[in-house]
């Protein structure tokens, strides 16, 4: 695969008549290492080195990496920047001959992508619970990937949701703040049965126990962490404060976020995971 570090990298050249190919004693950009031909809504892509001093450099070396009949010009303006994504579409575009395509960003910047590889984008599982809908760290997620935040590690997302409402023996649930059931522990008037079943987590058990020594009750252990089985690294939520961090499941590297953290955190985390990697 070749996909430019940079836009900055890649020069772009107009043609009208006939396809000017780049030739060695040209003058070209300092900072071009790649060469987008264009000629009538066509593409073809040139791999260059120049030698010399100052912003205006003499060719010494120009190689194709893909002809006008194997280019493909994406028709609309996309993100640039966000590399995994970038990959992700030119995988899907290059079929047949097309072995190329050139995108334009937002800011009118040109980059390529050549023979595009999948392997190189991380996967990241992102775990998470509903209801409450939409599932909040899965959708904070998604806000930040589509806003660029991650453009630059390479990775995609993959989530995972479990929907606790498939749960349906439970007779006492954490809080209202939840949206399950309709008995819940942070209120004040908590029908306590014979035979209780409390859906929610070690915080929500120790209440349990603390609010009605001695009463009877069996525990159904909704935190993600405990019933996950992570195949990529990922990334999970969890209520207890002390467990926030990188972990590992499954033998998958994986880091812990707070249950209400917060976009910064949540930014820390993916960041401080894909460094691991």
């Amino acid at each position: 695969m070749i996909f430019p570090d940079h836009c900055r990298l890649v020069g772009v050249r107009e043609s009208v008549d006939s396809a000017l190919a780049p030739e060695i004693g040209e003058q070209i950009y300092f900072s071009s290492r790649y060469l987008v031909v264009f000629q009538r809504g066509e593409a073809a892509v040139y791999e260059i080195k120049s030698k010399g001093r100052g912003l205006l450099r003499t060719i010494t070396s120009v190689s194709e990496i893909a002809g006008f009949d194997k280019t493909m010009v994406h028709k609309r303006k996309v993100d640039i920047f966000n590399r995994g994504k970038l990959i992700q579409k030119a995988h899907r575009l290059c079929k047949g001959s097309v072995k190329a395509v050139v995108f334009q960003g937002f800011d009118l910047h040109w980059t390529f992508i050549y023979e595009p590889d999948l392997s190189s984008v991380i996967k990241i599982e992102v775990f998470d619970v509903i209801p409450p809908e939409p599932a909040y760290l899965i959708g904070l997620i998604e806000k930040l990937d589509n806003a660029g935040v991650f453009g630059d590690l390479c990775i995609s997302f993959k989530p995972i949701v479990h929907d606790l409402r498939s749960l349906r023996n439970a007779t006492i649930y954490p809080c209202s703040a939840s949206d399950l059931g309709s008995n819940h522990l942070n209120e004040r008037d908590v029908n306590v049965e014979q035979e209780n079943v409390l859906l929610g987590c070690d915080i929500s058990r120790q209440v349990f126990e603390e609010r009605f020594e001695g009463v009877q009750f069996d525990h159904v252990d909704m935190c993600p962490t405990k019933s996950v089985q992570p195949h990529e690294p990922f990334i999970i939520k969890c209520c207890k404060s002390a467990r926030v961090g990188p972990t590992e499941l499954c033998g998958q590297k994986g880091y812990i976020v707070h249950w209400g953290a917060n976009a910064f955190e949540i930014v820390t985390a993916v960041r401080a995971l894909i460094e691991s990697l």
